[in-house]
């Protein structure tokens, strides 16, 4: 029995360390599938969606559906995520991770005055990001100058 358990405990860790490495975006069931295929793993998606579940219910990850991603996405949830929010472009379909520490007003403004709580790592703003932006201004220079 304690072989099951070192095994399970092993294919947690080799999952955590995926999500660990893809921390500044989300990723799928799938991709994660993927990757640990690359790296010689051979873990069933059942085990994977067991051990995902598990490292939510400690809070080492969170879980959300994100708008253009087929199926659930995850991410690894560092210590520190209340300055932390997420933006999809809308453009190029980027994740950006956005570190703001003015987010902690709007969070205890909606709190106070609305008296409902934001969860954070599960808000995700869409707009367009830095690359997007810049290109589009590019473009609408370059227009100009022809």
């Amino acid at each position: 029995m304690n072989t099951g358990k070192k095994y399970r405990t092993r294919q947690k860790e080799i999952i955590l360390l995926c999500l660990k490495e893809y921390a500044a975006t989300y990723v799928t069931i799938h991709e994660l599938f993927e990757y640990l295929e690359k790296k010689g793993q051979k873990v069933g998606l059942t085990t994977i969606y067991r051990n995902l579940d598990k490292l939510e219910e400690q809070g080492r990850l969170t879980k959300v559906s994100i708008e253009g991603y087929q199926g659930t996405c995850y991410k690894y949830l560092p210590e520190d995520e209340s300055h932390l929010f997420y933006l999809k472009c809308e453009a190029c379909g980027s994740m950006v991770n956005i570190k703001c520490p003015e987010l902690e007003h709007l969070y205890s403004h909606v709190v106070e005055e609305h008296h409902v709580r934001i969860n954070p790592v599960k808000t995700m703003f869409y707009g367009t990001c830095e690359s997007c932006i810049a290109e589009k201004l590019i473009n609408i220079r370059g227009e100009k100058n022809t």
